[in-house]
């Protein structure tokens, strides 16, 4: 069974891995899209390098497009639904801990607004 992705909407309203995603440049905005479809989709069965576990209950969706390396990351969360995160055009080999500090901290607020009522699910 498919899932939804949905972003991660913060307090103000603001949707952190929506506006980067449509920061890219076309083609490489296009590729993600695609690419999250294509996670939605097949969930289950993708396996480095298309996505990878960060532990935590976090993980990446890993996009290639000419020189850019882009890194989703993202978080299963209740039954249906994949939560984007936070985003990141990667220049090293590794994950900060920064950045998955930040989509870890993003995860738990999730789920207190959710709990709280203010996020509302299908």
């Amino acid at each position: 069974m498919a899932k939804t992705a949905i972003y991660y909407q913060d307090k103000r309203g603001k949707k952190p891995v929506k506006e980067f995603i449509n920061k890219l440049d076309v083609h490489t905005r296009a590729k993600v899209l695609a690419s999250t479809n294509f996670l939605c989709d097949n969930w289950k069965e993708l396996k480095r390098p298309i996505v990878e576990y960060l532990g935590d209950d976090l993980y990446e969706l890993r996009v290639q497009f000419s020189s850019n390396n882009v890194r989703v990351f993202y978080g299963y969360m209740f039954k249906d639904y994949i939560v984007l995160l936070h985003g990141i055009l990667k220049k090293t080999s590794k994950i900060s801990e920064n950045d998955k500090l930040k989509a870890k901290k993003r995860m738990i607020d999730f789920q207190i607004q959710y709990n709280e009522g203010k996020i509302k699910l299908k």
